[in-house]
């Protein structure tokens, strides 16, 4: 046969039954010649000759078929590149090989589109198996039994990667936990007997930690030199081994976990309880579960009605915390328990419902006495007169913690905390406050001050304020504010300052008194030793008469004098009793007149203005008729014509009296100084400056007050009123009283609270006998021991432990304001009464007290 292939007749026919399409472009890519083969698509029905080729592809592949071109003419070298065309159908492949040729470029294509989307969907499959390894672990393994070695690939993490790794099997024994490599052989000869059988787990030690493998064979193949060659997969399961380790750790965990857990279905089967929730409902470990119902074993559901409700609790959140009450049906000493309900659907689609409580019961005891033990503190903290105010430096001093303050009292701490004094003062006190803390937080120095407010009912609040920072390791920095209300004391100290500088000015005064009083008592004094002498040397009847006269009117005015001293020095120290009864005052308004008329000066009228003759007071006649007397007196020493006219008026519940002469008038500057002691508007008037005091006293004591007006040149009208009691009215009141203390019931209990033993016993004997008795020896005790006895009447010590006995009746008198209060001890001064008082006691008695002043003080209260 001869050789067509060299035959140039054949030559031409061959390549028409080739699959390349053969192109002699020029060096600038122009067709010079082309074979083409009819069914390359895109070169159909075009004459390509004198055509440039890249023109007719894409512009991304056209300027990849310039890019080869350039590169095979400039090297003059072959290339051989794939391009990828949109076709009719889809994307064709063509493999192109471009080479020089007879000072040109000779192209051939040829369709790879069948090979390259094999290709394309052999790497997808192998990228997706790749995925799969690397999720699930696997690797691909062999071993030659001649080799007695193994091969390793695959994304295990574990000794293997992508690249076949070749290790001696005797190496690999080495990796394997000693335990463990007796089966793996076992398992190897196995399968190279060619005998079937499941995977096999162990465990290697590689890069210090232990890691769980298992190894299956899928192939095992007998080779021509009568070796074995096995072929499989190996997995990392350590993360599965773990896991399934934890799952035991946690079924033991929560068996014996301190809380109890159980696991129901719908219709309230149980499916599983831990030892606690065994225990806790007296439940053995050999009981049967699925025989049992939650709601007829636990103390807090009775019907299947009852569990229904409780698995509500999750419908909308899967989950629910919850707490139920007496929830141990042989055990009421457990309060309560606190728990979570979850809802989980098992594998099958089943829902189950598990529960998790534990017992609350201390806590509840422990929430119970803070809550009594908080709300003592802050009885006591909220009564001290002082605010306490808590800010965090480093939140905008925001209130950690707050009692009171002098703006805002009624905001309470629940209401202050996290916020500031933004919140709650105008913009203007809160700016200077924020400045204050700013200032104290930066320098750390204490400040310290007193300032004068108005509470909201405008009385006056003196304020003792200080504020300091405050600094604990490992804490915010704090500012405390504490305010002490220190009005009462500052009052004191400027009445005390006051009455110090009125005790010098009345020093001076009596000074004054005195000098004056030499004057006084010298002259009526000179007059009589005068006189009487003159009297005694006179031989004329007249010349006598005159003389006693003179001697008499000297004698009335020096026992005047005598007399207003010593009145005054009475009335003050209390000895002059002052006696309450009818009083007519028509009747002694007339007296007055009758008693003064004569000694009226020439050239003027003393007038009676009457009033309502029917009026009558209940007051002393006696200290009335006194006080007109010294005005009325007084009146006469200014006045040398007009008239003098006195009266009273009633006007509502009080008798306004009067007195109105047109003398010489007071001047504006002493108006206001006229009723104290030794003070005289005119000083050559004869006097001792005491008359006005005088009433002035009266009055007061009388519960009244007296007052004046004056003018210069026109006259002065003094004033003064007394309360309107009617006698009738005190009659009344005082058979209401009586009746009063004959209605009270009995027996009685009473509360001592009395630290000292013997005290208590004095107190006991005293009382035991009508009364019952309960002691308490602490402040703590008497409010706890008021709650539980409910006495009906305290008798308290003020010195007592823990809670001192004012601050024991601060708290009660939050809860009660009737009950009768008592404070027993030593009580220095007056200010300690005002304290007592101010506490909410009701009496005082002094240490150390009789019996029968024990006995008195309890039946005003409560007669046995």
């Amino acid at each position: 046969m001869e050789k067509i292939l060299h035959d140039l007749h054949h030559c031409k026919e061959i390549l028409k039954l080739t699959s390349d399409t053969l192109l002699w472009l020029s060096k600038e890519g122009i067709c010079i010649d082309v074979l083409a083969q009819e069914d390359v698509w895109y070169l159909k029905g075009k004459n390509l000759t004198g055509t440039r080729l890249p023109d007719i592809f894409p512009d991304a592949l056209s300027a990849e078929f310039r890019r080869d071109l350039l590169h095979t003419v400039s090297s003059q070298t072959k290339v051989v590149r794939e391009y990828a065309l949109p076709s009719e159908t889809g994307t064709s492949h063509f493999r192109c090989i471009m080479q020089p040729y007879a000072n040109g470029i000779l192209c051939q294509l040829r369709d790879v589109t069948g090979c390259s989307t094999c290709q394309i969907e052999l790497d997808k499959a192998n990228r997706k198996l790749s995925a799969i390894e690397q999720t699930a672990l696997l690797g691909h393994w062999s071993y030659n039994s001649q080799e007695k070695a193994l091969y390793f690939s695959g994304n295990t993490g574990i000794m293997s990667t992508s690249e076949i790794r070749r290790m001696l099997l005797e190496t690999y024994l080495n990796f394997v936990i000693p335990e463990d490599r007796e089966s793996l052989i076992e398992w190897l000869e196995s399968k190279l007997k060619g005998r079937n059988g499941p995977s096999i787990d162990y465990r290697i030690l590689f890069n210090h930690q232990i890691h769980y493998v298992r190894i299956n064979s899928y192939l095992c193949e007998v080779l021509p030199d009568n070796s074995v060659f096995l072929e499989g997969y190996i997995q990392n399961i350590t993360d599965i081994q773990r896991r399934r380790n934890d799952i035991n750790t946690l079924t033991h965990a929560v068996n014996n976990a301190t809380e109890s857990i159980f696991a129901a279905r719908r219709d309230g089967t149980l499916i599983f309880t831990n030892r606690k929730f065994r225990k806790n409902h007296l439940i053995s470990d050999q009981t049967d579960l699925s025989g049992l119902k939650i709601y007829e074993i636990v103390g807090d559901m009775q019907s299947l009605e009852d569990w229904h409700q409780r698995m509500q609790l999750t419908e909308s959140t899967h989950s629910q915390v919850y707490t139920i009450q007496h929830p141990l049906l042989y055990n009421k000493d457990v309060l309560a328990f606190e728990g979570t309900i979850y809802k989980v659907t098992t594998d099958e689609g089943e829902e189950t419902f598990w529960s998790f409580t534990h017992d609350i019961s201390e806590r509840i005891r422990y929430e119970k006495k803070l809550k009594r033990l908080t709300r003592m503190f802050n009885h006591t903290i909220d009564h001290l007169p002082a605010s306490i105010v808590v800010k965090d430096v480093q939140n905008d001093f925001r209130y950690l913690y707050r009692n009171r303050e002098s703006y805002n009292r009624e905001v309470s701490m629940e209401d202050a905390i996290g916020k500031n004094d933004f919140d709650f003062y105008p913009p203007e006190i809160a700016r200077v406050k924020w400045q204050e803390d700013i200032e104290i937080a930066t320098t750390g120095k204490k400040k310290h001050w007193v300032v004068e407010e108005k509470d909201r009912e405008g009385n006056l609040v003196i304020l003792d304020k200080q504020k300091i920072k405050v600094e604990t390791e490992g804490l915010s920095p704090l500012i405390i504010s504490i305010e002490w209300d220190i009005t009462q004391l500052e009052l004191m100290k400027r009445e005390m300052k006051l009455s110090k500088e009125r005790a010098e000015h009345s020093d001076k005064l009596k000074s004054a008194f005195l000098a004056n009083m030499s004057h006084e008592i010298r002259t009526p004094l000179n007059a009589i030793v005068g006189f009487s002498r003159i009297i005694s040397e006179s031989d004329s009847k007249d010349e006598r008469l005159e003389y006693y006269k003179i001697v008499e009117a000297n004698n009335e005015r020096l026992l005047q004098l005598i007399n207003e001293i010593l009145d005054l020095s009475k009335i003050e120290s209390g000895i002059v009793e002052f006696t309450l009864a009818p009083v007519q005052l028509h009747t002694l308004c007339k007296e007055i007149h009758d008693a003064h008329i004569f000694r009226c000066p020439a050239g003027v009228n003393l007038i009676f203005e009457e009033s309502d003759p029917d009026i009558r007071i209940h007051s002393d006649k006696n200290r009335i008729f006194q006080v007109f007397s010294n005005l009325i007196g007084n009146a006469f020493k200014f006045t040398r014509e007009g008239s003098i006219r006195y009266g009273y008026r009633q006007e509502a519940d009080t008798i306004r009296f009067y007195v109105t002469d047109t003398g010489t008038g007071i001047s504006p500057e002493k108006v206001g100084k006229v009723f104290d002691r030794f003070v005289k508007a005119n000083h050559f008037v004869q006097g001792t400056g005491l008359g006005l005091s005088i009433c002035k006293t009266i009055v007061e004591k009388l519960e009244g007050s007296i007052s004046v007006t004056s003018e210069v040149g026109k006259g002065s009208t003094f004033t003064f009123t007394l309360p309107y009691y009617a006698p009738k009215e005190m009659i009344c009141r005082e058979q209401i009283d009586l009746h009063k203390e004959t209605t009270e019931e009995k027996p009685f209990k009473l509360l001592v609270a009395e630290e000292n033993d013997q005290d208590y016993e004095a107190i006991r004997a005293a009382l035991a006998d009508d009364y019952e008795i309960v002691r308490a020896t602490n402040g703590m005790q008497v409010v706890l021991t008021y709650e539980e006895t409910k006495p009906d009447l305290i008798l308290t010590t003020i010195h007592l432990p823990d809670l001192d006995g004012l601050s024991a009746t601060r708290v009660i008198r939050e809860l009660t304001t009737t009950l009768p209060i008592v404070a027993l001890d030593v009580f220095s001064d007056e200010t300690e009464e005002k304290e007592v008082y101010a506490a909410g006691c009701t009496e005082l008695l002094r240490k150390p007290f009789r019996k029968e002043d024990l006995q008195a003080t309890v039946r005003k209260y409560i007669e046995p």
